[in-house]
């Protein structure tokens, strides 16, 4: 072997040392105990990061966005569709209500409707009575936004060979829906085995296991929110906060871009409704109340506010 040669494999060899003592140094972080390099390195970045110039919405600049970006949130009616509908292939089977009203549930439940539906049965005592508390919670948060005969809710019996219309009833008469006529309406609904199935099914409101999906507890613990005229539909946990339901109806029913996102975009930028007003007196200009009139599409109002700002625990 030559000497230029054994040099060479000498270089290579100590080279690669030097690459495996470099990357075991990284990877242990011992090079932050080199000279110049801190070992309070990323808690120095922390402590010297400055505080927020104006508490929750970081700078002026920002909260201006945000104030800015809420009232360019178009108020007008978005266009309908008008293409094929989901509902198209809806069955039209026949429903009775709990006040003996016979319902087709794509003709009168569905057609040209906005829609919350949730299923349940008179004898649960699981999910169910925690499902029909969050509807009649939606119905009065929604009421704000939407005109009664706007929206409505149809609420369909699991177990319609026990649940007839006047266990309906009674169920309805504990639960109070009737006591509020100023408030969207709320049905509770029972049909045949089959019929009761067929929507259960085309709700997405089933188990691909035939076992799981014999229980009826497994269905009682959903909401299916449509909006038929725009051909949107969703459904949510009814476990959810009631504020987080609120917005995922707001986000499927709303017809106008306002309508639909600035009471999410409020919240999930930590942005206060009740700020913007107190910005605008405090520098003179006209809030969107003045504006636009106390209108309920625009939701800076004090009397339109709190479906937006219901509080994350309440439930």
């Amino acid at each position: 072997m030559t000497s230029t040669t054994r040099t060479r494999r000498q270089t290579g060899f100590m080279f690669r040392i030097e690459v495996a003592l470099l990357l075991t140094i990284v990877g242990s972080g011992a090079w932050m105990a080199l000279p110049g390099c801190s070992s309070n390195f990323v808690e120095t970045q922390k402590t010297t990061q400055k505080a927020p110039a104006t508490g929750q919405f970081g700078t002026e600049s920002a909260y201006k966005h945000l104030v800015e970006r809420t009232r360019q949130m178009d108020a007008r009616p978005l266009q309908a569709t008008t293409g094929p509908r989901v509902s198209d292939n809806f069955p039209d089977v026949l429903l009775t209500s709990h006040r003996s009203q016979s319902l087709r549930f794509r003709s009168d439940l569905v057609h040209n409707r906005i829609v919350c539906f949730a299923m349940f049965y008179t004898r649960c005592t699981g999910s169910c009575p925690g499902t029909m508390s969050k509807v009649l919670a939606l119905r009065r948060s929604l009421s704000t936004e939407f005109k009664p005969e706007d929206i409505h809710f149809v609420c369909i019996t699991l177990d319609p060979e026990h649940d007839g219309v006047e266990q309906l009833h009674n169920y309805a008469e504990t639960l109070g829906i009737d006591n509020n006529p100023e408030l969207p309406e709320i049905h509770l609904c029972t049909g045949t085995k089959e019929d009761v199935d067929s929507v259960r099914r085309t709700l997405g409101m089933y188990d691909l296991d035939p076992e799981v999906d014999a229980d009826l507890s497994q269905h009682a613990a959903m909401l299916v929110t449509g909006n038929d005229r725009f051909n949107r539909w969703a459904s949510s946990p009814s476990g959810l906060k009631l504020t987080d339901l609120h917005e995922t109806v707001l986000r499927i029913a709303g017809e106008s871009e306002r309508q639909r996102f600035a009471g999410r975009f409020s919240i999930d930028s930590g942005f206060s409704l009740t700020s913007l007003q107190d910005s605008d007196k405090a520098n003179g200009t006209q809030s969107c109340c003045q504006a636009e009139g106390q209108s309920p599409a625009c939701k800076c109002c004090p009397e339109n506010e709190q479906p937006a700002q219901l509080t994350a625990d309440r439930r």
